[in-house]
């Protein structure tokens, strides 16, 4: 019975004396879906510019969602969402609000807690139960409906994936927590009629015709229901996990620091390294007990006593890390150029390996150049602490990026889409410390876990087709397929893991080819993971791509931002590419309205692209040459390639001037699993404010083109996502095939001069 009410979802907003919780007429079963009108009776107020929610409770993205985007009979309205963390927006969200208020005139809507600002700002302070009400009645005057979720956080999954239905319907989501009276009260100030009540809850209301979806699959053929009234057809799915809201499950914290102190004097003649005066090196046993533990490992130069190499900043000391385990085998690695000066971090999950395991601490301190035949010279007289943090779990769960989903419903609404969420689609749930078991990291380094990991990705393919399934039985899949069919990845590796795909290349720490191709359906979809440093990075970039046009603004003249392509071609048989892609490329798109320039030898090392603007100051970025997961090195024929290269720790610090396109064709750039989100290139890029990046998560080659994604930008108006899988599906050279990747929303399409703004993917409305 309660199937057969999901396609009159709406209808008893019309006719509510027809449908209550005890008595459904029958006839009303026949009406066809498609004839059904949605007429919901509210009355809205204006509400503030941009809206504010806070991260300490997932709830709140359910109550920013609807708030921030709506559709009703009359019109249709978006607003910027943002998540704030302990009452601060970072820098990259404050830049947002300054681009998207005109001369700072604009007002914010903070829920939930406090927020440091200088703007006006309307406060609805709280827990998330008792804000959602007073945000109803901050947000309407009258409505007929409400939806209420329950507050339990065992319901989450249910609640996120009913979060569109608000929107679509343009009613207010109420929470439940045994507060059926202040519920009540509010019906009658907003003169409510009808109730939606998601899941399983137990709540008395007085005069309320109530409908209930109790299951996933209730919730998401509503949703569907609606989207076909509303919009005629579909274009997007969210798939994200709402797991990642969980905390590590910890039982014992250790800290322990070490202090020590490191000289040497070291010369590289011809590639060799010769140790002059002590040793670059630093060894350190550390004592892993059994059971599932969390290593976090903090290397920090305390005092650099030999400083000639610092004169201005230019040569700056380096720290770089390897963890083994106690068989030898290699865990984890990082430099400083992945965090920030003078600091390094690693990190690995262990699953019942005790024993010693093996830090090995390595400073250089001074300049390294040449390519072919390497030379340079490293003095080091200093004093570092190592401070090893070991966090004893019940559960192996550990969400690298927490907290994406609360911004599903955003997400999904904004673009009239559906969300496809499963606690089950985690690979470092309950499960993972059988397959584990035994090892001392995850699978970018342990070809032992490929075969678990994949499963988990086999595992998502069939959720997801069977969404497919539910698409069609509203008779919309066909159109789905033909059309850009984005499909968005909330989520990082351990949530939503990558398929790995083998053999593993030679020489590399990092095992196997990890790919997010299998969710693209043989590249039927077209696939981008939303992610970023944390959930305050990807509300900025989330709020970015629906702001887009708003915060570029309009074209001055031909060589203005918006007309800006940078090329970068790195040395060491770099140059091959550039002379011939790059050059006779930048030429060919001169006919399209771009303003390109070409940096190569002598023009491409990080001073001269603060010097030129190389990479903030153009709308798109195209970079081919030499690279890994942290840095990537365009100079390496001088004296010194290390004060030269672009790595995360100067990177992260960039400011680029409106949100550009990185493309980039090099080895590793991509590469986000098994490693901190913070520590990765590609990341690094979205954190400065760029809008998508497109990289490779492992090694490629030389037959790493571009131009075919390029074309589909410039020439064919594609967007990010349907760009690459117009690649994907021409271009199938081994292993760029597999490893190359998009972070960003898959609908984001950039400016290009002959074909304008988008409108980024949102809905497109018959009423």
């Amino acid at each position: 019975m309660l199937k057969t009410l999901i396609p009159l979802i709406v209808c008893f907003l019309i006719f509510p004396s027809l449908i209550s919780a005890e008595f459904v007429d029958e006839e009303l079963l026949n009406i066809e879906e498609n004839h059904l009108l949605f007429d919901i009776k509210s009355s809205k107020y204006i509400i503030e510019d941009i809206v504010i929610i806070p991260d300490n409770d997932p709830l709140f993205g359910l109550i920013g969602a609807y708030v921030s985007c709506w559709y009703n009979n009359n019109s249709s309205g978006l607003k910027p969402l943002l998540v704030q963390k302990g009452g601060i927006l970072n820098n990259k969200q404050q830049m947002f609000i300054e681009n998207y208020l005109d001369n700072d005139q604009g007002t914010l809507l903070v829920l939930g807690e406090p927020l440091e600002t200088d703007y006006d700002t309307e406060e609805i302070l709280g827990d998330s139960i008792n804000v959602s009400l007073e945000v109803a009645k901050h947000t309407y005057s009258s409505t007929s409906t409400m939806i209420i979720i329950q507050s339990n956080i065992n319901e989450y999954q249910k609640s996120i994936i009913a979060g569109p239905l608000a929107s679509y319907l343009d009613v207010p989501i109420l929470i439940f927590n045994n507060n059926s009276n202040k519920i009540n009260e509010l019906c009658i100030s907003l003169n409510i009629e009808s109730a939606i009540l998601i899941g399983d809850i137990d709540i008395t209301l007085d005069n309320i015709n109530i409908t209930r979806l109790e299951t996933d699959e209730d919730v998401q053929n509503a949703v569907l229901s609606l989207i076909n009234q509303k919009f005629s057809e579909i274009n997007y799915i969210t798939l994200t996990n709402p797991e990642d809201i969980i905390p590590p499950y910890i039982t014992i914290k250790e800290k322990t620091i070490l202090n020590d102190h490191l000289t040497n004097i070291k010369l590289t003649i011809l590639s060799k390294e010769i140790d002059i005066i002590g040793f670059d090196s630093k060894q350190y046993d550390i004592v892993i007990p059994e059971g599932i533990n969390r290593i976090q490992i903090y290397t920090n130069i305390t005092d650099n006593k030999y400083r000639i190499f610092q004169k201005d900043r230019l040569i700056q000391p380096i720290i770089f890390l390897q963890l083994f385990d106690p068989n030898g085998n290699i865990v984890a690695y990082s430099s400083s150029l992945a965090l920030e000066v003078g600091n390094a971090y690693v990190e690995t999950l262990t699953c019942n390996v005790s024993g010693n395991y093996t830090l090995i601490v390595k400073i250089y301190n001074g300049i390294k150049g040449g390519y072919f035949s390497q030379r340079g010279i490293s003095i080091v007289n200093t004093d570092f602490n190592v401070t090893v943090i070991r966090s004893s779990l019940e559960k192996p769960h550990l969400a690298m990026i927490p907290k994406l989903s609360m911004l599903a419903p955003y997400l999904a609404s904004a673009h009239g889409g559906i969300i496809l969420a499963d606690s089950n689609f985690e690979l470092t749930n309950e499960s993972y410390q059988e397959a584990a078991d035994g090892y001392g990291t995850g699978p970018s380094y342990e070809e032992g876990l490929h075969d678990f990991t994949n499963k988990k990705v086999k595992y998502i393919i069939n959720r997801l087709n069977e969404t497919l399934a539910y698409i069609d039985n509203h008779d919309m899949l066909n159109d789905f397929l033909m059309g850009p069919a984005w499909l968005a990845i909330l989520a990082g590796t351990n949530m939503v893991p990558m398929y790995y795909y083998g053999p593993s290349q030679q020489g590399l720490h990092e095992k196997g080819l990890p790919s997010d191709n299998p969710y693209s359906l043989n590249w039927s979809l077209s696939v981008g993971r939303i992610i970023g440093w944390n959930v305050q990075d990807v509300s900025s970039l989330i709020a970015r791509t629906f702001f887009y046009e708003k915060i570029c603004g309009p074209v001055s003249n031909e060589s203005d931002w918006h007309n800006r392509f940078s090329f970068i071609f790195g040395e060491g048989f770099g140059e091959t590419g550039g002379i011939f892609h790059q050059i006779p490329y930048s030429r060919e798109i001169r006919e399209y309205g771009f303003s390109t320039r070409v940096f190569g030898d002598l023009r491409n090392s990080r001073q001269a692209a603060y010097l030129f603007r190389t990479y903030v100051g153009s709308n798109f970025i195209e970079y081919l040459g030499h690279g890994d997961w942290f840095w990537f090195s365009p100079s390496l024929y001088g004296l010194d390639f290390y004060s030269k290269a672009i790595d995360v720790a100067h990177a992260k610090n960039w400011n680029y001037e409106k949100p550009s396109v990185f493309l980039t064709a090099a080895c590793l750039m991509g590469r986000i699993d098994g490693i901190p989100p913070n520590t990765n290139i590609g990341l690094a890029m979205l954190h400065a404010g760029c809008n998508s990046f497109v990289g490779a998560t492992r090694t490629t080659g030389s037959e790493a083109s571009l131009s075919t994604l390029e074309n589909h930008l410039i020439l064919d108006d594609y967007s990010i996502g349907e760009a690459l899988r117009g690649e994907k599906r021409v271009d199938k050279e081994f292993p760029n095939y597999l490893v190359r990747v998009l972070f960003g929303d898959p609908a984001f399409n950039p400016y290009e001069p002959n074909n304008g703004f988008s409108n980024q993917g949102r809905p497109q409305r018959d009423n």
